[in-house]
């Protein structure tokens, strides 16, 4: 498959919704790459870490709901996990058949180092680097996920007239 920069007029002429959806797959790819290879890491292994670094010691099955996975799919990512020095798993005190997970000072260092990076705000190109044009991208990335979080798929129809559809502030979509 030919990378797309080789189709600049492409691009140019692309409806918007494609363009953000391209970009979210790339980025995505490239994020994934970036975990693998600096941090042996899967996005799924990296919101394990982000989590027990918020909450501290956490069970199983509540790690799960907030990744929003089956607890059985949970266990291969704590494997891995675990397998790599990333966390460990402990019995639970009072209940032996709640199995606690733990940041290791490994997993906390790499968690760290993630958590910079993603607040770094450092730009992705060169448009973003101009403060007013990230200003405008920010807004409009804001607008588009506030307006697609809450489940209306009606933003889609394109029989529907965009004018009469607001957002619950009612800013037009």
């Amino acid at each position: 498959m030919e990378p797309l920069v080789r189709f600049p007029d492409m691009l140019s002429h692309a409806p918007l919704g494609r363009l953000v959806s391209v970009a979210g797959h790339l980025v995505d790819q490239h994020w994934g790459r970036y975990l693998a290879e600096h941090h042996g890491l899967t996005p799924a292994g990296m919101r394990v870490l982000f989590i027990l670094s918020r909450m501290g010691d956490t069970a199983h099955r509540e790690v799960a709901e907030r990744c929003f996975v089956r607890p059985a799919t949970l266990t291969g990512i704590v494997d891995t996990l675990e397998r790599d020095g990333f966390v460990e798993r402990r019995r639970d005190a009072n209940d032996r058949r709640t199995v606690q997970l733990t940041l290791t000072d490994k997993g906390r260092e790499h968690t760290k180092a993630l958590f910079d990076l993603i607040h770094s705000n450092r730009p992705l190109t060169s448009v973003d680097a101009d403060p007013a044009k990230q200003a405008v991208i920010r807004e409009f990335l804001t607008e588009l996920i506030t307006s697609m979080s809450d489940g209306d798929v009606g933003r889609l129809n394109p029989d529907q007239d965009s004018a009469d559809q607001t957002t619950p502030g009612g800013r037009p979509c």
